[in-house]
């Protein structure tokens, strides 16, 4: 019998996404390794089939919780010295020993970057968003440590048309690019089925889902256009779900300006029955990012049936367009509270949104579907590792 195909992730080991990553491809027979800084906070249900290593230096920082200023001071430096720590702390012993077919790293900039120093081939990297649009920006070394990366790897996955073409032009081969949406999986549409409240019936909720740790999302905007929403809705209601470092500033700004009462922090959500009970009763779900590639909770909330309202960003307008949500402009906030205000006083245009959001998603945005695509690029890659060696 044919030994499993060995596939060893580099990303981050709290991450979801890297999770179901793992999860999904160990049921589907491989043998699968995540290498990260640190283990993860959550177990896998004693899988026998998917480890964990941890190949960090003590003392070394855990990823997410770097200092703001540092990397804002020195981003490309930190991550060579970053490297550096990981390298004498066993990273690359640990991937040597795990011996994988295939590397595959999730964000370009950092994982992305460790992998690609290791030599190990084939390569996979995935750009995430941020990793492509913002983080080259921030210093002449992460652009070219990027560049380099994406020069290196053997494969070049991407979650929405604008990363494509970023990573084309910062040197990836047209010939190893290969689009790969982290969609809407079978647990969270099973999960969605006794949790959904019909469109037209639901009350005014409006759900903004994202990391509390990052200004970029813009959860301050979404706050900021409640006055306006609720002197025209007064029985709106704002969830802030997700946590992070910037919920105490955004509490005080809620208190400020007068709307706390209406604004429930409700935290970080389980997955998928957590955030499915959220998304189930949202009327309208907000995702007002200055820069991003496909929210995956963006396509949840689809499925889910919540009318969108998205910042005018090409990852978001490839998917919400025309009457099927409201796109704004980044940081605006009177246009964000008009949509929002429109959208919940038009439950016969929420209702038919549903209709062909959801109906996108089967068609373009299903975990299944993408994920086999990316089985058959593993697949292809191991072979042709096998015909040259």
């Amino acid at each position: 019998m044919k030994p499993a195909l060995r596939i060893c992730l580099i990303g981050n080991a709290d991450s979801i996404h890297v999770q179901r990553w793992a999860r999904h491809f160990s049921q589907r027979g491989f043998d699968v390794s995540l290498l990260s800084y640190y283990q993860p906070s959550v177990t896998f249900g004693g899988n026998p089939s998917v480890h964990f290593v941890r190949a960090r230096e003590p003392g070394a920082r855990r990823a997410g919780t770097r200092s703001v200023a540092a990397m804002g001071r020195f981003p490309g430096m930190l991550r060579l010295v970053t490297a550096a720590r990981l390298r004498a702390g066993g990273f690359y012993r640990e991937l040597t020993r795990i011996n994988p077919d295939v590397v595959h790293a999730h964000y370009v900039s950092d994982y992305g970057f460790l992998a690609a120093l290791s030599g190990r081939r084939p390569l996979v990297v995935s750009a995430w968003g941020s990793d492509l649009l913002t983080d080259p920006r921030l210093s002449v070394i992460t652009r070219r440590l990027v560049r380099w990366v994406l020069t290196r790897a053997d494969l070049v996955t991407y979650n929405a048309d604008q990363l494509g073409q970023v990573a084309l032009a910062m040197g990836a081969s047209p010939k190893r690019l290969l689009q790969v949406v982290l969609g809407v999986g079978p647990e969270m549409l099973a999960a969605l089925q006794n949790r959904t409240v019909a469109p037209a019936d639901r009350e005014p909720i409006i759900l903004s889902q994202r990391s509390l740790d990052r200004r970029l999302y813009n959860v301050d905007v979404v706050i900021r256009a409640m006055p306006e929403v609720l002197r025209r809705v007064p029985a709106a209601r704002l969830v802030v779900g997700g946590e992070g470092a910037l919920r105490g500033d955004l509490e005080e700004l809620a208190r400020s300006l007068g709307v706390a009462g209406a604004v429930e922090f409700s935290g970080s959500a389980s997955w998928p029955d957590g955030l499915a009970e959220r998304l189930g009763k949202a009327a309208v779900y907000v995702s007002v990012p200055s820069s991003d590639g496909t929210s995956v909770t963006l396509l949840e909330a689809m499925a889910a049936g919540a009318y969108p309202v998205v910042s005018d960003l090409p990852g978001n307008r490839e998917w919400v367009s025309g009457e099927s949500g409201g796109v704004v402009p980044v940081r605006q906030v009177a246009p964000l509270a008009d949509a929002v205000v429109s959208a919940l006083g038009d439950p016969t245009r929420r209702s038919a949104a549903a209709t062909d959001n959801r109906s996108l998603i089967a068609r373009r945005g299903l975990w299944d579907v993408n994920m086999t695509r990316m089985e058959n690029a593993y697949r292809s890659l191991a072979m042709a590792r096998e015909e040259v060696v």
